[in-house]
């Protein structure tokens, strides 16, 4: 008997804590509301607290860098990929085709899942002066071994790293190259570019 009055002192002990626990941080929250309500000044005061001590913690700094387009393609002409067939290229090989050159890795879920939508993409511009280029980041027999299990009916190139002046931050990362080399757009991640918005770009892009 006696233990079972002990179970239930304990039980309305941790009731008690739990509801006490409650109450104070119910009360704080309306204490807090009601203290900014009644006096403005303070959540002013209060918020630009915050902003400082963000603006002080090196937050920014874990951002990454804006990317604008690049004016001239001098510096990533000469990146040098090969193709499976064993022939070797650089981008300004295609030079006086829009370019659309995307970064991926076997190992990179995102990749592989936007491959897809590149395929009805390209598939979409076959009658259109747009060149496809997906150089990826491993060595070939793995690149060779993963076709083989899944195979991707696009043009696979092999490279290392990325064009000089195209840092791949992450990957996928995509540019678009313009008919003379220049780099106008980047989109690091995957997106759907099965789109008649990317479409309608590309094509833009053939009349320049």
């Amino acid at each position: 008997m006696g233990y079972s009055w002990k179970g239930i002192f304990m039980g309305l002990g941790c009731g008690v804590a739990v509801t006490l626990l409650i109450l104070h941080v119910w009360g704080r929250h309306y204490a807090i509301r009601i203290l900014f309500n009644e006096n403005p000044w303070l959540l002013h005061s209060y918020l630009q607290q915050r902003v400082e001590e963000l603006a002080n913690s090196g937050a920014h700094e874990k951002l990454e860098d804006p990317w604008l387009p690049e004016l001239s393609g001098a510096l990533h002409e000469s990146w040098q990929m090969k193709s499976l067939a064993g022939k070797s290229v650089t981008l300004a090989d295609f030079k006086g085709k829009v370019v659309f050159l995307d970064l991926w890795s076997i190992s990179c879920g995102p990749c592989v899942g936007e491959m897809p939508a590149i395929k009805n993409l390209a598939d979409s511009l076959k009658k259109d002066n747009v060149a496809f280029v997906l150089p990826a980041r491993d060595g070939e027999t793995e690149v060779r071994e993963f076709l083989h299990k899944h195979p991707i009916d696009l043009p696979i190139y092999l490279a290392k790293g990325s064009p000089p002046d195209l840092p791949a931050v992450a990957i996928p990362a995509t540019y678009v190259l313009d008919r003379q080399g220049n780099a106008v757009f980047r989109q690091i991640g995957a997106a759907n570019w099965d789109s008649d918005n990317v479409r309608s770009f590309l094509r833009e892009l053939e009349n320049h």
